[in-house]
C-alpha cells in the first residue's frame, strides 16, 4: 500500500494507542462526478485501484466509487432500479480480482453516456485523524466495513482500511 505514514521498523505499541492519522494511507487519488463510467474504468485499472473518492467541480467529496460498481453498473439491466445508497465501495470483499479484465472492456454505448455521479455511492463514511484505531475497528466491524476515510477539519486527508489494521495487529 503506498504511503502509509507508520514505517515497518516504527517502535512497537498497543493497538489502542495509535491513532487513524498514524495508519491511513495518505496518498488518495479521486474521481471525478462528471466523469463517465469508461473514464473511471480507465482511471482504476491505469492506476491499479479498486476504488475512490468522487469530488465536484470545487474539488469537495460527493461520494465513493469502487470496481464493484462498475461491474454492476456494467452488467445492470437497463431497467433494473437504481441502487444507489448502497455502500459498497466499503464492503467490497478482500479478495478482489486485480487484473480487472472487465473494466477494460467497458466501452459499452451506456458505459459513455453515463456517469461516475449516476453510479457511486452517496454516502461518505469518515473519521477524525485523531480517533483511536480501536475506535475505527469497532466502527468498521459495526457498519461492516472494509476502509472508512479520515478527516481533517472537515477534509478527507486519507483512508484506513481493514489491512491498514491487520498490519498493526500481526506485528
Amino acid at each position: 500500500m503506498a504511503n502509509t505514514t507508520i514505517a515497518n521498523n516504527a517502535p512497537q505499541k498497543p493497538i489502542q494507542e495509535y491513532t487513524a492519522r498514524e495508519i491511513m494511507t495518505s496518498s488518495l487519488l479521486a474521481a471525478h462526478e462528471a466523469w463517465t463510467v469508461s473514464e473511471l474504468a480507465h482511471f482504476l485499472v491505469s492506476n491499479g485501484i479498486t476504488g475512490a473518492p468522487v469530488v465536484d467541480d470545487d474539488e469537495q467529496l460527493v461520494g465513493v466509487v469502487s470496481v464493484t460498481d462498475v461491474a454492476r453498473f456494467a452488467s445492470m439491466d437497463r431497467e433494473e432500479d437504481d441502487k444507489r445508497g448502497h455502500h459498497g465501495y466499503y464492503t467490497d470483499s478482500l479478495d478482489f480480482d486485480t487484473r480487472f479484465d472487465y473494466l477494460e472492456e467497458a466501452s459499452e454505448p451506456h458505459m459513455e453516456a453515463s456517469t461516475v455521479a449516476d453510479i457511486m455511492t452517496p454516502s461518505v463514511f469518515d473519521v477524525d485523524a485523531s480517533t483511536s484505531v480501536k475506535r475505527v475497528a469497532k466502527e468498521m466491524v459495526a457498519n461492516g466495513l472494509h476502509r472508512v476515510f479520515v478527516s481533517d477539519a472537515g477534509k478527507i486527508i486519507g483512508v484506513v482500511s481493514a489491512l491498514d489494521i491487520l498490519q498493526i495487529v500481526t506485528r
